[in-house]
């Protein structure tokens, strides 16, 4: 293992160690010397410590494992113009052949090395994550966005390189990039402490037969009703022959002349071909125009000069300040003129108001055809009619483009239509839950998913699949319930699962983000969950009980199980529902659980619609937010615009859809229905304008029909919601320069003067429905100029908010529409930009025809990977406990711990013989006093008195203190010279352990005691008996 370090100066800060222990020394000489150099030692250690923590110590691994990841260039180029042989004199996909060539160079790889496969185009996607196990099967067919991004998919394999292993990479592509800098990737790899190399598969191709419509030009504005030029360029690889043709709204123009026909003959080639046309506006505001161009066929079938026909196509649009319309979506009667919806619209058209009737399939899909409407109105409209997109898009022109927005009622309308949780529910003006009052739970309802092994397939080409698909349609549907309803979600596969217990919707996020979790696996074990299902509808209350069966496989066991379990449900009073998606769905039993379920089937080809079943199946359960019962409006008298002048008395109508009033500050309620719900509301949301008038407009509104008051009331909603009129004096032009969008706007009041120091900010609405804010900077007297990046193909739509100070002037509203990509228009591969990337890291040029020689796994040119591991815990760790060391060494005195530890023990030994020696003088005195006795007995006895001693006789005394400690000290001496197991020891004992020698010493110092005590004590005896008198 080696030591690696990230700031290597903080080392030296070890230098201090050497002034540390100097200093220690000379402060520390009262300290015994162990502890002195204990101390200095663990100051010097937590200095080397820090030095290293500073310094960012790491701890060094080499490995010898390589990861290569394949990165594979799926985008239009290469699937419409990159091609190889067949072997049989024939062409077949590029992409057909890489799939065999990952297959086989990657035979050569070590059991531990790693092989993954990157997707990209515009986006990268993770194809198979780098494994030992190989690639796997590889499916292509997948568009995640578009262009190319090199530089994009390069870093994104960068990333999924494995820390514990080296990497390489190799790039399948024909090196078109429409965005980023792939060079710049090439450095980034090429550089660092891990370089990748990039090896490079080029896809080479050379289109010499294509013609393609490179762009058409529109004056971006123009005044109404005038007449504009729109130049159409066109470009062919080689000389062709066809017909161009002018759109306008869709419908052809005549742009030949006298000559027959409507489109114009031209024939060029190779080379550019500029056409002009010169097109009378018509009354509108948004006047898109498409130019088309259609080769030749000659005999055999093959168009002249051209071989794709998808870059035959181009857009512009001008923008007039022409009259707006209101635009009605007509959920009634689908857009019929003679049905019951066309009775609003022909009120409106009476009033002078210009109005558009279209079915819901056919509203507006992006914002530029919202700009020519001043009002949009939906009439009972569900929910699942309009795509989320198309609902995100009614919001955003509210907000930013200052539309007008109007949502009437009807049985599909409102929350019976399952707008709740919609965009469009957070700028409606009424709130969508269930009134308080209603306590009883008005629906139930269990969502039942197939999750076996065959929903993970992906979705025609996309990058969900099915299992992805349903999870967020049932999670929809989880999100337009009301809060009070009762929702539960089960899933099966070889056995159900309880995702979602039933119960009431109190938190439909999480309930949805357990829905989307689902995964795939196993097999179609269909009927207990069905049954499961119903069993947890049987115990509850509500008005509707409802369960939504979704498979796409057939299912286990005896198909007469589903419906008999449905039938028996249908009797209790729940009904089943069921969507067969695919194929290999079991439709003919899912059809017969829904007829005797008393549900609808539903057969779904493209899984991608089923957000939208969900939807219009969960509207089963909200028919109670629906109360057909005639009531007469309450006037709730806020002024407002909208009813002004009207009759005081109104005709009653029969019904309404139930909705709560919003507590915001800026909504107007007008009318309401006797018990309180919201009949006719307002407010202002950004830049526009909202209402709601939750009856409706034909059906319960019979008895208002002819009442004068219905015209005068719409008439009014109509122009007091609609956008105002705006813009003048404002002139704003977008032009395509590349990838780039410059935005350019002149302000000029009234008199033509230019209007300065404008802040003016603004939204650009791309056309995958994508959004950025935009800040336009003022470039010269009254220009303001802004550039954004713009690299989809489509209409791109920007809404300008400029203020002068704090005054908020009129918005502007403006666009420009890209033709197709450039990676189309570029008919030729790039096949130098892939050298340079690859010699760039120093990676090699392989080739296709040779997946043998491709060596992938060869560690020529690759550095070992090194996996680094920071030490800073474990230095921190031994921080801590030399810290405590460091502490302890100099505020403990451990040394005099030491000291008086050998002092007790020597007390104790010293004790243990002073009690020795004193129960041994008392014996000797005894004997002494035995033997004096003995001798008196002996003596003969005499009559006169005996004679007086000449002096005192000393009593007979033990050891004193001073004798006892002399002969301890001399014990210990003699115990110390003593080698282990020598012989001066007391008879019977024999040699051991030290603990026996330490025995015997201190039994021969016992006798060697009672030997010097019995000599004082003769000397002591034979002095008493020579006195004076003796």
């Amino acid at each position: 293992m080696d030591l690696r370090f990230s700031e290597p100066l903080w080392l030296l800060v070890a230098l201090l160690i050497v002034p540390t222990a100097w200093v220690g020394l000379r402060w520390l000489h009262a300290m015994s010397r162990a502890r002195a150099w204990s101390a200095v030692m663990a100051r010097a250690a937590l200095l080397a410590l820090l030095a290293l923590m500073l310094a960012g110590a790491a701890s060094v691994r080499r490995t010898d494992r390589l990861a290569v990841i394949v990165v594979v260039d799926t985008s239009e180029s290469v699937r419409r113009f990159a091609t190889v042989g067949d072997g049989a004199g024939g062409e077949r996909p590029a992409l057909e052949a890489v799939r065999s060539w990952i297959e086989r160079a990657g035979e050569s790889r070590r059991p531990d090395d790693l092989l993954g496969v990157v997707a990209f185009d515009g986006r990268a996607l993770a194809l198979s994550a780098p494994s030992a196990r190989g690639a796997g099967d590889l499916e292509f067919d997948v568009a995640l966005g578009e262009g190319t991004d090199l530089e994009g998919a390069l870093r994104y394999a960068r990333a999924l390189i494995p820390p514990g292993a080296s990497g390489r990479i190799v790039l399948v592509s024909d090196g078109v990039e429409t965005s980023g800098d792939a060079l710049l990737a090439a450095d980034a790899l090429a550089g660092g402490e891990s370089p990748v190399p990039v090896d490079v598969l080029p896809l080479a191709y050379n289109v010499s037969r294509e013609a393609m419509v490179e762009s058409v030009d529109a004056p971006p504005s123009a005044a109404e009703e005038a007449t504009v030029t729109v130049r159409v360029t066109l470009r062919a690889e080689s000389p062709t022959r066809g017909t161009l043709r002018l759109l306008r709204e869709g419908q052809e123009l005549d742009v030949n002349g006298a000559s027959p026909g409507y489109g114009r003959r031209v024939e060029f080639g190779p080379g550019r071909r500029i056409e002009l046309f010169q097109v009378r506006l018509d009354e509108g505001r948004v006047h898109r125009f498409e130019a088309i161009y259609e080769p030749d066929a000659d005999a055999r079938g093959e168009l002249a000069g051209d071989t794709l026909l998808s870059n035959n196509r181009a857009e512009a649009f001008t923008v007039t300040p022409g009259r707006g319309m209101a635009l009605v979506i007509d959920g009634v009667s689908d857009g019929d003129p003679e049905g019951e919806g066309a009775t609003l619209a022909n009120t409106l058209e009476a009033a002078g108001i210009l109005v558009r009737t279209v079915p819901p399939g056919a509203a507006p899909r992006d914002l530029l055809a919202l700009q020519a409407y001043d009002l949009v109105m939906l009439q009972n409209v569900a929910a699942e009619e309009l795509s989320q997109e198309t609902q995100a898009l009614l919001a955003d022109y509210v907000e930013e483009l200052g539309g007008g927005l109007v949502m009437i009622g009807g049985p599909d309308s409102f929350g019976a239509g399952g707008w709740k949780g919609s965009a469009l529910e957070a700028v409606l003006p009424v709130g969508l839950d269930l009134p308080e009052q209603l306590i009883t739970p008005s629906a139930a309802i269990v969502i039942v998913l197939d999750a076996s092994g065959s929903m993970s397939m992906r979705v025609m080409g996309g990058t969900r699949s099915q299992q992805q698909i349903a999870n967020e349609g049932a999670a929809l549907a989880i999100r337009s319930l009301d809060k009070q309803d009762l929702v539960g979600v089960l899933s099966f596969s070889n056995n159900w699962r309880v995702v979602v217990p039933l119960g009431p919707n109190a938190d439909p996020e999480g309930a949805m983000n357990r829905v989307r979790a689902i995964g795939s696996s196993g097999g179609t074990n269909m009927y207990p969950a069905l049954d499961e299902a119903g069993r947890m509808l049987m115990g509850v209350e509500a008005q509707v009980r409802h369960v939504i069966l979704l498979s796409d496989g057939m299912a286990m066991g005896d198909p007469s199980s589903g419906p008999e379990i449905a039938r028996r449900l249908n009797e209790q009073g729940i009904t089943v529902s069921t969507i067969a998606v695919g194929d290999g769905a079991d439709s003919a039993t899912l059809s017969a659980i829904a007829y005797d379920g008393g549900g609808e089937f539903y057969r779904v080809v493209d899984p991608n619609v089923l957000p939208r079943i969900f939807l219009k199946e969960t509207r089963v359960v909200r028919r109670p937010l629906i109360r057909e019962v005639p009531f007469t409006p309450v006037s709730l008298g806020s002024g407002s615009p909208l009813t002004l002048g009207m009759p005081r008395e109104a005709p009653e109508l029969g019904g309404l859809v139930l909705t709560q009033r919003r507590e915001e500050p800026g909504v107007v309620n007008v009318l309401a229905a006797p018990s309180g719900e919201p009949l006719l509301a307002h407010w202002n949301v950004g830049l526009g304008q909202v209402g709601a008038f939750t009856s409706d407009a034909h059906h319960w509104a019979r008895q208002w029909i002819d009442w004068p008051g219905y015209r005068q009331m719409w008439t009014q909603v109509a122009r007091a919601l609609s956008r105002p009129s705006g813009g003048q004096g404002f002139d704003l032009a977008a032009e395509v320069e590349g990838d780039t969008l410059r935005l350019r706007l002149e302000a000029r009041d009234r008199d033509g003067r230019p209007i300065d120091l404008l802040r003016v900010p603004g939204t650009l609405f791309g056309p995958d429905g994508s959004r950025q804010s935009v800040q336009l900077s003022q470039v010269g007297p009254g220009e303001y100029e802004a550039r954004v990046r713009a690299p989809g193909t489509g209409n791109y739509v920007v809404a300008l908010t400029p203020r002068l100070g704090e005054k908020a002037m009129s918005p502007v509203v403006g666009g420009v529409s890209r033709a197709t990509g450039p990676e189309l228009r570029r008919l030729r591969s790039d096949v130098a930009t892939l050298r340079r990337i690859a010699d760039a890291t120093g990676g090699r040029a392989l080739d296709l025809s040779s997946p043998e020689t491709a060596n992938l796994f060869d560690r020529a040119g690759v550095r070992p990977s090194q996996a680094s591991s920071p030490l800073l815990r474990l230095l921190l760790v031994w921080a801590v406990v030399v810290t405590l060391l460091d502490v302890g060494t100099r505020r403990v005195a451990w040394d005099r711990l030491i000291s008086r530890e050998a002092a007790a023990e020597l007390a104790r030994l010293a004790g243990s013989l002073r009690g020795k020696g004193d129960a041994a003088a008392t014996s000797v005195g005894a004997l002494r006093r035995a033997r004096e006795g003995a001798s008196r007995r002996a003596e003969p006895s005499s009559g006169g008195p005996s004679p007086a001693p000449a002096g005192p006789v000393p009593l007979a005394t033990g050891p004193t203190a001073e004798e006892v400690r002399r002969a301890a000290q001399s014990a210990l001496r003699d115990a110390a010279v003593r080698a282990p197991g020598g012989s001066g020891g007391s008879a019977g004992v024999g040699e051991g352990s030290g603990g026996d020698d330490r025995t015997s010493s201190l039994l021969a110092a016992k006798r060697r005691a009672r030997e010097r005590f019995s000599d004082e004590e003769g000397k002591g005896g034979e002095g008493a008996g020579s006195g004076p008198g003796g």
